[in-house]
């Protein structure tokens, strides 16, 4: 009887720790290009594309789906990809971690 309860506290207590563990948010989004650069559209607010890799497969409007996570800076080539001085609104840069 001790076993079995202490088995389900156990399980109880831990169980929070196995379901959160790295879920990933597929979102679907649409891929934007202009001469300031990559985005990702998603609910009508554009994301600025860090890993450019990830999505030169892909042309400008395709509706796809991704996950994604926001970064405070961008350091790879995509910052110097921007090719003219126009303004895009956007939310910042994100790094695609998973897109088909």
């Amino acid at each position: 009887m001790r076993l079995s309860i202490l088995t389900f506290v156990v399980t109880l207590l831990f169980s929070p720790i196995f379901i959160s563990c790295k879920k990933e948010n597929i979102r679907n989004v649409t891929l934007i290009r202009d001469c300031t650069g990559t985005y990702l559209r998603w609910e009508g607010k554009d994301y600025l594309v860090c890993n450019l890799e990830r999505v030169s497969d892909f042309p400008s409007g395709s509706t796809l789906s991704a996950s994604f996570i926001r970064i405070k800076e961008c350091n790879g080539p995509a910052n110097s990809s921007i090719t003219c001085y126009m303004y895009h609104p956007n939310e910042g840069w994100i790094e695609v971690t998973k897109i088909k």
